[in-house]
């Protein structure tokens, strides 16, 4: 036998498992469809080539003609073979689970009609939009710093040896008059904000503990110089500093009246310290209870008997406007307004309390702040949205233009297609 025959015939014949078996490969799904595809094309060939071999006398009027039914022969392949991947595609739907179906399904969608959302993508349109947001984020950060250059503030710097201080003011206040004081304190810090009476401002997102500041020996040893606040502390039932924590030891207590001059004299402003807090504290600090008939104090009602308070009605407006700590290391908090405006002239402010903790505890001024009522707020806040504004809207307007003049910035590594 001739060698090399034999090597053929062995290459030839098929591979054999142990048990003389043929080895059978799993057949996939989309092996199925490829077989079905080359099984159409094969078809269309065929008929294509019997197609050349009939004479045209013989094939008829109809030969070479479009099928009303399934249009030209490439259509017709197509529609074949789209119907043989539907039959394969619902055959291997079948297979799935209940929810992989029902994704699949909802992830079927059809092609949008509408093509306005594409649109919006050209470039001609997206130079279009860049400019637009340019223009109007650029016309609203100076309106912005417009009208913060517009707003009046009289700020009256004091220190903590001050008992009155005069002022002026050159243009008349036409509208109400808010008074803020003015801290340069890091009021933000994670440890200051989180030292608040859980009992009082705990919410389930946000940490409370009273570590450190939770009783009177705490007042007397972080606020001993301060006598009107102890005395304000002491004055309330029991050993415990209640609302407990560090914003509430650290609580601004100066107190201030105003005068105007005039003619007669020296006169007294009326100064309304009365609704200054937010409305919604009302809600946020519905634990605490007004006081009770014959009593001074607020309470805090618990499962047990009621635990007294050292705040006073007179004092907690102040309290919730203090307990709400900003988020900036700068305090700005009002005090009170004056309504009906304040004319032209001269004025003086006498401090009928003014702590000497502030000083202690590094704050070397303080400042009182006359400003007229705005709904954006005041300049500060206008002045930091303008400039904000302005800001992001030059940064924006150059990330876009790197973006639509570099449309793939690492062509460099791999290859840049352009739609």
């Amino acid at each position: 036998m001739d060698p090399g025959a034999g090597s053929l015939s062995a290459e030839k014949m098929p591979q054999q498992n142990c048990d003389g078996a043929d080895k059978e490969e799993p057949i996939s799904t989309r092996k199925m469809v490829k077989e079905a595809d080359d099984n159409i094309l094969q078809q269309f060939e065929q008929a294509k080539d019997d197609d050349r071999n009939v004479p045209a006398e013989a094939a008829g009027p109809d030969v070479g003609c479009v099928s009303k039914s399934t249009g030209p022969p490439s259509v017709a392949f197509s529609q074949q073979s789209r119907q043989s991947r539907q039959r394969s595609d619902s055959a291997d739907l079948q297979r799935r689970g209940c929810l992989r179906r029902c994704i699949w399904y909802h992830s079927q969608q059809p092609d949008s009609a509408i093509m306005l959302p594409y649109w919006l993508f050209a470039y001609c349109c997206q130079v279009v939009l860049t400019a637009g947001a340019f223009v109007f984020f650029l016309l609203l950060g100076t309106m912005l710093l417009l009208q913060s250059g517009s707003l009046q503030e009289v700020i009256v710097p004091y220190t903590a040896n001050m008992t009155e201080k005069e002022f002026s003011i050159e243009k008349a206040f036409e509208d109400d008059v808010l008074v803020y004081y003015d801290l340069s304190l890091f009021a933000n810090h994670k440890s200051f904000a989180e030292s608040k009476d859980r009992r009082i401002a705990y919410t389930f997102l946000s940490a409370a503990t009273c570590t450190h500041a939770d009783s009177r020996s705490w007042v007397r040893l972080r606020r001993g110089v301060d006598t009107t606040f102890v005395t304000k502390v002491e004055a309330a039932d029991g050993d415990d500093l209640i609302p407990c924590g560090l914003v509430s030891l650290s609580m601004f207590t100066d107190n201030f009246t105003f005068y105007q001059d005039t003619t007669a004299g020296w006169e007294t402003l009326e100064a309304n310290e009365s609704d200054i807090a937010l409305a919604s504290d009302e809600e946020a600090y519905g634990k605490i209870n007004s006081p009770l008939q014959g009593e001074e104090r607020f309470y805090i009602e618990e499962t047990g008997p009621k635990t007294q308070t050292w705040l006073t009605p007179s004092f907690f407006e102040h309290w919730k406007v203090w307990y709400r700590t900003p988020a900036s290391p700068h305090v700005r908090n009002l005090w009170a307004v004056i309504k009906g405006g304040l004319p032209q002239g001269s004025y003086k402010v006498q401090f009928q309390e003014n702590s000497q903790i502030w000083h202690d505890w590094g704050v070397a001024e303080k400042r009182l702040i006359l400003a007229q009522r705005h709904g954006l707020g005041n300049r500060g806040a206008l002045g930091a949205m303008g400039g904000g504004v302005r800001i992001r809207n030059v940064a924006a307007a150059d990330v876009e233009g790197t973006i639509m003049y570099h449309p793939c910035p690492w062509a460099l590594l791999q290859d840049c297609v352009l739609l």
